[in-house]
């Protein structure tokens, strides 16, 4: 590779134009296992395992004729030489993604940009992620996104994919604070305004904050699906193929998507927050992914960031309303508690506790009045 395509790798992904030619080492061909056969080269040192496809992959009778029809499609176009970096993210982001782990092992580091010599240089040891980014703060959740990549990749070329997934997507997510990333949930609140406005006034009525999609936005869903691995790596397929912010929209379709789910919940924060921190299984991903761009064509990050900070603005109001509460809670109970201290005590140096004991008390006086009474003659 030259100097010019080392400058211009570390460009941001983000910043990468559609435009621009995907690979940055040569032109891609994902081989079959007859390729491998005939070559008689033993791959056990290379980073990536053999992709085993269609008629030539033992497990190829599991693939669905949809899956069949998407891996040939990309084969056919990963071989091309004006192949885009806007045509690598469409394989990844449209219908089923990547398909198989084979296939991701393969292209997972090319669509980060990664070269085959950074992830087979050998003379790096990378045992730890924290040798790459160790000023980093690591988030509850991040061993989650940490586990997917690494079985998905292995561990050496895992940790050179994690090291760019983390810089490349989860940086702000590492920062002293969450603060950034509070403000951009309510990304959620401004998209659920303009696609189900009801729903986002039940949400404000029960005053829940959309805190309830930290995890998902944090750890590609890792946290969630971690049982549903044929899910979750689909997830990332799409997740790694578009922009930084597209968790949270598909965030608010999938927010929007169970809205009789919603209202047909107890009306308060505490059981609407357990239902939208729980995700079934069942929710169906692929319209819901092609649901999610087309939310981010209708309104990209930029058309509502000022809707975004407004009610990130109300948020922190909200917040500071409640902590003004709680302290005059505060203030009412320690004042209770001096009055009872500072009450006068009893002039009576035994304090009756039953109306039994009063009765009996009451008895014996009587009694006794009556016997003074008559014992010294009082009329």
């Amino acid at each position: 590779m030259n100097n010019q395509d080392r400058n211009e790798s570390r460009v941001p992904l983000v910043s990468l134009p559609d435009s621009y030619l995907a690979w940055v080492d040569g032109v891609q061909k994902i081989p079959d296992i007859a390729d491998i056969n005939l070559s008689g080269k033993s791959y056990s040192n290379y980073y990536y395992e053999p992709i085993l496809l269609l008629d030539n992959c033992p497990n190829s009778v599991d693939l669905t004729h949809s899956e069949r029809l998407k891996i040939d499609d990309i084969r056919n176009n990963v071989t091309k030489e004006d192949f885009t970096y806007g045509d690598f993210k469409q394989l990844g982001s449209s219908s089923l993604g990547f398909v198989t782990d084979d296939i991701r092992r393969k292209l997972w580091p090319k669509i980060l940009r990664l070269t085959d010599d950074e992830l087979n240089d050998v003379g790096e040891e990378l045992d730890d992620i924290h040798t790459h980014i160790p000023d980093e703060v690591y988030y509850q959740g991040y061993n989650d996104v940490a586990a997917t990549v690494l079985i998905v990749m292995g561990l050496k070329p895992g940790l050179h994919v994690l090291e760019k997934i983390s810089t490349e997507f989860l940086e702000r997510f590492m920062e002293q604070t969450m603060e950034k990333v509070n403000q951009e949930l309510f990304f959620i609140f401004a998209l659920l305004e303009r696609v189900h406005p009801s729903l986002l006034e039940h949400l404000e009525n029960v005053e829940l904050f959309p805190h309830f999609a930290l995890a998902e936005y944090t750890t590609w869903y890792a946290h969630k699906y971690s049982e549903n691995r044929s899910l979750l790596h689909r997830l990332f397929d799409f997740f790694l193929s578009s922009p930084l912010l597209m968790p949270l929209y598909l965030s608010t379709i999938i927010v929007a998507h169970r809205a009789n789910e919603i209202f047909n919940t107890t009306p308060d924060m505490g059981h609407t927050h357990k239902v939208l921190c729980t995700l079934p299984s069942t929710l169906p991903f692929e319209d819901l992914l092609t649901n999610a761009k087309t939310l981010y064509h209708d309104y990209p990050p930029e058309s509502i960031v000022k809707d975004v900070h407004d009610y990130d603005r109300k948020r922190r109001c909200k917040e500071q309303e409640w902590k003004l509460k709680a302290e005059a809670s505060r203030k009412y109970s320690e004042k209770q508690r001096q009055l009872k201290v500072s009450l006068p005590k009893s002039r009576l140096p035994y304090h009756f506790k039953s109306y039994r004991t009063i009765t009996v008390v009451t008895i014996l006086a009587i009694g006794l009045y009556a016997f003074l009474k008559t014992g010294s003659g009082i009329n």
